[in-house]
């Protein structure tokens, strides 16, 4: 079984520190994608296991052996990026085939093995024509069909999909799982789009300035982000980020704020012990848990917040409906909409909305660390 243990990698240009001890190890099972923001060293880090880079600390080995300082060819690592090892002036088939010469396949062999890379990545339109007549979607393509057609321990993707339109996203996503299925090999993505790292990967990290910020299973960092960093950059809309004092009840704890109160369980006890007395906690709330009252006929929300909001506005962002509301005298939050009742969503107007508390973060007010209750 393919294996790559990253551990420690720490790389420096000049005073700035670009990887801040990386570690991390796959199976030939894992297609892992790391994702943060511009800066963050997400291509650095691909960079560093492609050999282009080469570490100031830490190791990688791939498959048991040591491959810290081995140059790119030394590596048996195919890097699939837009421009990475692409001849302009060659066609798309030319390219693709080139990558298949040093195997020394009969004419034959490479012409299936180019041909089924052209289906899959549906490129056999444009497999005559020079790459500098093509799009950057069909580019990116390209790059891809050149690392199918090879059999490599690992597979590096800078941002595969960026340039891709969205009706070919989805079957190209569907051949890059094959290919990870294909080859049994450890691949590789990095991506700004956290969305896409989820869909695309099975384990994903979150970076920041260097730093992993966590590492986990999609639906584990949606579920319980790291810290706040992590809520944030995952969160599209943009997560509700509010501060509330906890106050202490003849029942237990409750945390207020402008036009909101949430009663904590008994399990939240250790937890808030251990805080300094009159704190404010960070309370995270993602536009997609606030429920509009229709919504909230149909569900089980015996337990839930309820809450009358003013309608400020509705939006239309990144393709999703969203509504600005006001609850207390100047709390805003973002609602992120599916069911839509036209006559009752009209700014000026008030609404009754249900949040679970079961699926609002709370972060520590110092570390931002997202906090748990201790479980019964």
């Amino acid at each position: 079984m393919s294996t790559l243990n990253v551990q420690g990698i720490v790389k420096y240009f000049g005073e700035a520190v670009a990887l801040d001890h990386v570690s991390f190890t796959l199976t030939q099972d894992d297609f892992f994608v790391l994702t943060g923001p511009s800066n963050s060293g997400k291509s650095t880090m691909l960079h560093t296991l492609n050999g282009r880079e080469l570490p100031d600390e830490g190791s990688i080995v791939l498959n048991n052996t040591d491959i810290t300082f081995n140059s790119p060819s030394e590596r048996n690592v195919a890097l699939v990026s837009q421009t990475y090892g692409l001849a302009s002036q060659l066609s798309v088939y030319d390219n693709i085939a080139q990558a298949l010469h040093a195997r020394r396949l009969s004419k034959k062999a490479i012409k299936q093995h180019v041909q089924s890379a052209l289906e899959m990545l549906e490129l056999t339109h444009v497999q005559k024509t020079p790459l500098h007549n093509l799009s950057g979607g069909e580019l990116q393509r390209v790059a891809i069909a050149r690392a199918m057609v090879r059999n490599v321990d690992l597979y590096l993707f800078d941002s595969p999909l960026s340039q891709i339109d969205p009706h070919t996203r989805a079957r190209i996503q569907d051949a890059l799982h094959a290919l990870h299925r294909l080859k049994l090999a450890i691949c590789i993505s990095v991506t700004p789009d956290p969305f896409e790292a989820f869909s695309l990967g099975n384990w994903v990290a979150i970076i920041k300035q260097g730093k992993i910020q966590q590492i986990g299973k999609p639906h584990e960092i949606i579920e319980h982000p790291a810290n706040l960093f992590v809520a944030q950059f995952i969160s599209q809309p943009p997560l509700n980020q509010l501060e509330a004092l906890i106050a202490t009840t003849d029942t237990g704890y409750q945390l207020q704020t402008d036009g909101l109160t949430i009663a904590l369980s008994s399990h939240w006890r250790p937890i808030i012990e251990q805080l300094e007395p009159h704190t404010h906690l960070i309370i995270g709330i993602r536009p997609k848990i606030i429920i509009l009252e229709w919504a909230l006929i149909t569900s089980n929300t015996s337990t839930w917040i309820k809450l009358t909001a003013y309608i400020l506005s509705i939006d239309l962002l990144m393709g999703k409906r969203t509504i600005q509301l006001r609850i207390g005298s100047q709390t805003i939050l973002t609602a992120d909409v599916k069911d839509i009742h036209q006559s009752a969503l009209q700014p000026g107007k008030t609404i009754t909305i249900g949040i679970d508390p079961a699926q609002i973060y709370l972060f520590h007010p110092q570390t931002q660390e997202l906090l748990k209750a201790k479980k019964a």
